[in-house]
């Protein structure tokens, strides 16, 4: 017994390592399901005509408009249900979103950008809903966005790389 409590001292540094090795595991798989959960969205997002984003493409306003690209970012914030540990177990997503119409030669400071929460309902097809801007958007933000999320469908991005993405996305887009 007295030897493992002299020679035994070098056991600690291991079992430190191991701890930290299993916690960032762990930190990793949640991070991996909620990049697919905001893969998810970000693909749904863009699959909506500028439109249907309150996006304005203000070169083919005149002139009939043409086939615009928009380029978006999603960061989930909840799910339904709740506990949901796959993504095949999700029936909908709650993100915040950051979406822009990409018009060849615009600067990113000069794009028509919409941002907000959604609220995507993985069905066949799938749909989503954003609150409409302007006067009374808190009141239909809340309207779509259950209680416990309220705060944050109306915080913004916590990952800031996410926009940050978008933009070097954008740039390349618009060329």
């Amino acid at each position: 017994m007295g030897f493992i409590r002299r020679h035994g001292w070098w056991l600690l540094p291991e079992l430190i390592v191991v701890a930290v090795l299993a916690t960032v595991a762990a930190y990793l798989s949640g991070n991996a399901f909620q990049d697919q959960l905001s893969n998810r969205a970000q693909v749904e997002l863009e699959r909506l005509t500028p439109a249907q984003l309150e996006l304005y493409d203000m070169q083919h306003a005149h002139a009939g408009g043409g086939q615009a690209k928009v380029v978006c970012t999603a960061e989930s914030f909840g799910t339904e249900p709740a506990g949901a540990k796959r993504i095949e177990d999700v029936k909908v997503i709650y993100a915040q979103f950051l979406c822009a119409l990409v018009q060849k030669g615009t600067p990113w400071d000069y794009a028509s950008r919409s941002s907000g929460p959604a609220v995507i309902t993985l069905g066949d097809p799938p749909a989503v809903q954003i609150a409409a801007s302007g006067l009374g958007y808190r009141d239909r933000v809340q309207a779509i966005i259950p209680d416990d999320l309220e705060g944050r469908a109306l915080a913004g991005f916590k990952d800031r790389g996410r926009p940050s993405e978008l933009l070097l996305r954008y740039r390349q887009a618009a060329g």
